[in-house]
């Protein structure tokens, strides 16, 4: 086990998992290809749409299995991007896989356990995201197709396409999830929730961002520099949080310092006092808190809000 202190924590090779979903014809698989050093996996075909300047290396698939297999490919190693095209395909793999393979998923009738099997289909969609993205240190990057549907007061909401519960679930391992629509004549891709379709932002990467006009030879490289900002706000926040995770942790040892000497009520109220007195960082004045009240407890003392000092609990 390596522990590492946050000043000494780098996130300049930090890898990212992402939904990207919308409309057909917003341009989401180029988008998706505009990530570092991305390898298509294609389910749907959708390379044939990407401009030609714009195209990747792609694999074509037959089966979960086969999925598996590429991604543990030596050739892997040359590749910093997954890009699933479509999630929704992807999951009808997945559910294939999960039916042939997995106890419980196939009825005594023949058909598909759906409560068996979705729960299948989840728990392999997150341990999947999480082998490519901490095992294998890559991004990885659903792209989805969009339907609308209605809410319960009939309002039109976008949710992504694809099979069961899992048009819900799968969010959950995934760190951005991007709306991608058109406003008039710009194309925007959303991070923040709204009413009419759901989002998933982090890192400071939230709200609409304005996608960029592909013209002739300009170079696809939105994703990459969204991973980028994403990285250094994460730096940014960690540099800002360690001075006071050492403040934090030197409050907590004069704390237990103090209390380690308290064995009566007179130097209890000292010690109260003094921990009060602290320089208190991130949660250490209700953590110390706690501390104290527990001493209190072991002592038989409770405190007297009106005195604002603790006395001999009665009886005790």
């Amino acid at each position: 086990m390596a522990i590492i202190k946050p000043e000494a924590m780098d996130f300049s090779k930090q890898t990212f998992s992402m939904i990207i979903y919308g409309s057909p014809g917003t341009g989401k698989t180029t988008m998706a290809l505009s990530a570092p050093k991305p390898l298509l996996l294609d389910f749907d075909n959708g390379i044939s749409r990407v401009r030609a300047e714009h195209r990747k290396d792609t694999s074509v698939c037959s089966n979960y299995e086969e999925v598996l297999k590429d991604i543990e490919s030596p050739d892997m190693k040359d590749y910093e991007t997954i890009v699933i095209d479509t999630g929704g395909s992807f999951i009808t793999f997945l559910k294939d896989w999960a039916f042939r393979t997995r106890p419980g998923c196939k009825t005594k009738d023949g058909n598909f356990n759906s409560i068996k099997g979705y729960g299948e289909i989840k728990t392999e969609f997150a341990r999947f995201t999480e082998h490519i993205t901490k095992v294998m240190k890559k991004n990885v990057i659903y792209v989805f197709h969009s339907v609308e549907s209605a809410d319960k007061d009939g309002n039109p909401i976008q949710r992504l396409m694809c099979e069961g519960a899992t048009k819900n679930t799968v969010w959950t391992p995934c760190d951005f999830g991007g709306y991608v629509q058109m406003l008039g004549r710009e194309r925007v891709i959303c991070f923040t929730p709204e009413q009419e379709y759901f989002a998933k932002g982090t890192h400071g990467i939230v709200g609409q961002i304005a996608v960029p006009e592909l013209t002739a030879g300009a170079k696809n490289d939105f994703i990459t520099r969204l991973f980028d900002a994403a990285r250094k706000n994460i730096q940014a926040e960690n540099d800002v949080f360690t001075p006071q995770k050492k403040q934090y942790e030197d409050t907590m040892a004069k704390a237990a310092e103090i209390l380690s000497g308290v064995t009566n009520l007179e130097e209890l109220n000292a010690a109260y006092a003094s921990i009060g007195a602290l320089e208190h960082a991130l949660t250490s004045k209700r953590e110390a808190g706690v501390k104290l009240a527990a001493k209190a407890k072991e002592l038989g003392c409770v405190f007297d809000k009106a005195t604002k000092a603790y006395k001999q609990k009665e009886n005790a």
